[in-house]
């Protein structure tokens, strides 16, 4: 598993091949994971960025994929452009993106409940 810091928060949204890259990095050198970072060796060592500031850019990325989405609707439908391709991809894209943050949303939430079911 990657360090929560070795992609960019909205990389893993805009850019799945970010994720792929990243495994692959660590997986040819492993210490990165240990550093958390996966750069090439002699960069000097990021902090990795908190949980908290993870999500904030993720629904912060999937707010502006929803506001770019109505613009190129709204656009569409009152005759500012006829491209209903580029306008039919923006609101996908961010149809998929509210999607991928519902689920991870879903995870956090059965996560934080199978814990507080342990005994300790």
């Amino acid at each position: 598993m990657l360090p929560v810091g070795s992609i960019g928060s909205s990389s893993w949204l805009t850019n799945p091949e970010a994720l792929s890259a990243s495994k692959n990095a660590a997986a040819a050198d492993p210490s990165a994971l240990s550093q958390g970072t996966t750069g090439t060796a002699g960069s000097s060592a990021a902090q990795p960025a908190s949980f908290s500031k993870v999500l904030e850019n993720a629904v912060s990325d999937v707010n502006d994929k929803m506001q770019s989405a109505e613009a190129a609707k709204g656009q569409l439908l009152t005759g500012e452009t006829n491209n209903v391709h580029q306008s039919m991809i923006a609101v996908q894209e961010a149809n998929v993106a509210f999607s991928l943050m519902v689920e991870v949303r879903n995870k956090l939430v059965d996560s934080y409940q199978e814990l507080m079911r342990m005994s300790v």
